[in-house]
């Protein structure tokens, strides 16, 4: 994903403008975005997601961009 797309995503959850955003809402963007399920277990440290950690997140530059039905192309079996 796109560093600016990264960035004014990160700005729209973050509509208080404190600088970070809560697990859940950084979770649901997660989900939102087809990078985990609902299964997936995420660890939360109990502080808020900085703009630095979201921006670093792997998962917005390593899985594909293209997904059907919110499931990955190399997950399903053709």
């Amino acid at each position: 994903m796109d560093k600016s797309n990264i960035a004014s995503m990160f700005e729209m959850l973050d509509s208080s403008n404190k600088g970070s955003i809560s697990f859940v809402q950084y979770k649901e963007a997660l989900k939102t975005l087809c990078l985990c399920t609902a299964e997936e277990v995420l660890k939360d440290d109990g502080h808020g997601v900085m703009f630095e950690k979201f921006r670093n997140e792997r998962r917005l530059c390593l899985r594909p961009a293209i997904v059907i039905n919110c499931t990955p192309l190399s997950a399903l079996s053709f």
